[in-house]
């Protein structure tokens, strides 16, 4: 069956170790594009902070940010799944009990957070959330602001630490660690795979029409929502297990290579 949508995870999948966005991807981008293939970065990121990074092509691309939380079209937000105001103030009052732990929400115009005093926390969300505040009650401020996702931070401690302290949100909240540092909680059944499904409804396709890459337990579902699953050579042991195929690693440039192989593009 013909491709006619890329999904690709951000960090660890598409992004090189240090960051960058492979060379060649946008003259890529084009040549989908004009082949009618859409391209979609899928990410826990801030849906500002995608949009930002891909400059000059961002219209022509379809987003799937906040873990699923959010889906956009362009400048267009498609979706945005709101949690319940007393699970997330349960939450932030969760994150105030646990040393070393910190917590940015996601609302519509951005993120919020409380506390700034630890660097690592700093340096990390600004990564991943170009528009942020610092509110003086974060409590306060999700009383009364809708808010889509809480990312959980604790530095190099996710899975251990995070994990188990939020284990009674698993009933109420989808969790997903989404790296070493970072814990999301979002809406019951909320991911990047019901994402992918929001896509292919507004654009009229078949998710076997897909083809989906990632290298982290974030990334299961929507590998499992596309046609054609790719897990980074890379990537987590459990998510290459799960995949279909496996692509080479980041800094292997794996997704623009098995996009070109597939397709028959030559490199740019």
């Amino acid at each position: 069956m013909t491709i006619k949508l890329i999904a690709a995870d951000m960090d660890g999948t598409l992004l090189t170790s240090d960051g960058q966005l492979p060379k060649g991807l946008f003259p890529l981008i084009h040549t989908l594009w004009a082949r009618g293939v859409r391209f979609a970065p899928a990410s826990g990121r801030q849906y500002y902070t995608l949009y930002e990074q891909f400059g000059e092509i961002a219209d022509e691309l379809m987003y799937i940010s906040e873990n699923g939380a959010v889906v956009a079209d362009g400048a267009e937000i498609i979706s945005f799944e709101a949690m319940p105001v007393e699970e997330v103030c349960r939450a932030v009052e969760t994150v105030r009990q646990l040393p070393g732990v910190y917590a940015i929400v996601s609302a519509r115009h951005g993120g919020f957070y409380e506390d700034d005093a630890d660097p690592a926390f700093m340096k990390s969300m600004a990564i991943y959330s170009t528009r942020r505040t610092k509110v003086p009650d974060l409590l306060e401020f999700v009383r009364r602001e809708p808010v889509c996702k809480i990312a959980v931070f604790c530095e190099g401690r996710a899975e251990q630490v995070l994990l188990p302290a939020f284990g009674s949100f698993a009933q109420s909240s989808q969790l997903a660690v989404s790296g070493a540092d970072w814990m999301d909680l979002m809406r019951p059944g909320m991911n990047k795979g019901l994402a992918l499904h929001a896509m292919c409804r507004k654009l009229g396709i078949a998710p076997e029409e897909c083809m989906a890459f990632g290298d982290y337990l974030n990334d299961l579902e929507l590998l499992q929502a596309a046609g054609e699953s790719y897990a980074m050579a890379s990537g987590h042991e459990a998510l290459k297990a799960a995949a279909k195929h496996i692509a080479p690693g980041n800094d292997e440039d794996g997704v623009c290579r098995t996009i070109r192989d597939v397709f028959g593009i030559d490199k740019c």
